[in-house]
């Protein structure tokens, strides 16, 4: 009897040899996948940290404008209020202190 069709170790190595490629993709998948997320969480590392700095850099501004109106207010002038961006003035009333404030929403910047 002659067997013409493929024999047990021929099935057994070509099922080897698919199961190392198969196992070999996954291995460069998986080492893939490791370095896509080491860049992501580096990309958003600095994400934050560049954030972070214009937040504080926002925060310096809004604390320059506000002393620039107060100051511009002070010297008998108009300043813009941050908050309504009404004008801010200085009020001299006679019996009580003076005060630089929004004559929009009324906030009181600086009292003499």
């Amino acid at each position: 009897m002659t067997n013409d069709g493929p024999t047990d170790e021929e099935e057994i190595t070509v099922e080897t040899e698919e199961s190392v490629e198969t196992s070999e993709a996954e291995t460069s998948e998986a080492v893939l996948d490791v370095e896509s997320v080491e860049d992501r969480e580096q990309s958003l590392e600095e994400l934050q940290e560049t954030v972070e700095e214009q937040n504080e850099r926002i925060e310096e501004l809004e604390g320059l404008l506000l002393d620039l109106s107060t100051r511009v207010a002070d010297g008998d002038g108009t300043g813009v209020c941050p908050d309504c961006n009404g004008p801010v003035v200085k009020k001299n009333p006679l019996f009580r202190r003076a005060r630089v404030e929004c004559t929009q929403c009324g906030r009181t910047f600086h009292e003499y």
